[in-house]
């Protein structure tokens, strides 16, 4: 007897690395507002930290039994070809049975993937919502030198226009006179 689980690689469902979050959480400390927030994220991060050893070990463990249950069915099916009516009765109500365990062992496997590819996209969107966020400041920064710069050019253009030295204090006469309006 023959079925999907002879073409599954359960090889498929691997363990998840650490990734190295203390950078990332290092930025998130330093624009968090409040303290609450800053203690939901280290909470949050610790769950994630402390979750994802438990799913590898789990994805581990399931692996085996996978690979238990399936040997298992082979052994069955022996039984089935060769055994008499009582013992291919007892080896088809086993191959069902490892069939079920095989199956809720896959979709196990299929949840625990989903859960650690959650956690990665969610690392990946906090670095990028980090990054942009220190983006956004660059860019601010920049818009306020352009604009500052701007306003020194138009400033020196105007002196110059009414005869005034720009470096000196109250025009080229010194006399005082207020600086021509940069408006």
């Amino acid at each position: 007897m023959s079925d999907d689980f002879d073409d599954f690689d359960v090889g498929l469902f691997g363990t998840w690395g650490d990734a190295d979050d203390a950078p990332l959480m290092g930025l998130a400390q330093g624009v968090l507002l409040e303290m609450k927030s800053a203690e939901a994220l280290r909470a949050e991060e610790q769950a994630a930290s402390d979750m994802r050893p438990i799913l590898n070990e789990a994805t581990l463990e399931l692996r085996k039994q996978f690979e238990t249950f399936r040997g298992l069915r082979c052994g069955a099916e022996v039984m089935l070809a060769d055994g008499d009516e009582a013992a291919q009765k007892l080896a088809r109500a086993d191959i069902k049975a490892a069939i079920d365990a095989m199956s809720l062992i896959v979709r196990t496997l299929e949840k625990i993937d989903s859960l650690q590819r959650q956690f990665a996209r969610d690392r990946q969107a906090e670095a990028e919502r980090v990054a942009d966020q220190g983006g956004y400041q660059e860019a601010l920064r920049e818009v306020e030198r352009l604009i500052d710069e701007r306003a020194e050019e138009r400033y020196r253009q105007r002196c110059l226009a009414a005869g005034l030295d720009p470096e000196e204090p109250g025009g080229a006469a010194g006399d005082g006179a207020p600086a021509p309006d940069t408006g």
